[in-house]
């Protein structure tokens, strides 16, 4: 299978929610509960608020086998100060889970994170995300932890972790 990584814009946004909705109660269901999952994508991955971080000045990779999406990203280059990038979202449907395509969307995250010139890449993660380890082996260390209150008494209580070059 081919596997190829591409920008997508306002018009495509839909496949970051699909795949979401494909993803979020599998990776999710032993480290948060089910109301938190749907109050996070109802706010975080629906169409206006996708639209609002194209809007901030986000970036959105899908990557595709076979034109068939399988997986995406969202960072943002100069946040939140000029030398820092930010890795926003990064998740791949379960199936396709250590077959390359996290890593590749990692990867393309960083090659444009230093095409922007930012020197580190930041990126929060829950404490006892199994992914924690993919981010370790991929370079990042944990720089600090930190809880944030995401409404409707949910809160996200997370690794910050970094990547510097």
């Amino acid at each position: 299978m081919a596997l190829t990584i591409r920008t997508i814009g306002s018009s495509e946004l839909h496949l970051v929610t699909e795949l979401s909705a494909k993803i979020w109660p599998i990776a999710y269901k032993e480290i948060i509960t089910q109301e938190q999952i749907t109050y996070m994508l109802n706010t975080m991955y629906s169409q206006q608020s996708l639209e609002q971080n194209l809007s901030d000045g986000h970036t959105f990779l899908v990557a595709e086998h076979d034109r068939t999406p399988v997986g995406y990203a969202g960072y943002q280059v100069h946040f939140p100060t000029l030398e820092f990038s930010k890795l926003h979202k990064l998740y791949v449907l379960p199936e396709t889970q250590q077959t390359g395509v996290g890593s590749a969307l990692f990867n393309e995250v960083v090659s444009g994170s230093k095409n922007e010139h930012c020197k580190h890449l930041i990126l929060q993660v829950n404490k006892i995300n199994p992914a924690l380890q993919f981010y370790h082996k991929k370079g990042m260390y944990i720089h600090e932890e930190a809880v944030f209150d995401i409404g409707h008494g949910f809160v996200m209580d997370d690794y910050i972790m970094r990547l510097d070059w």
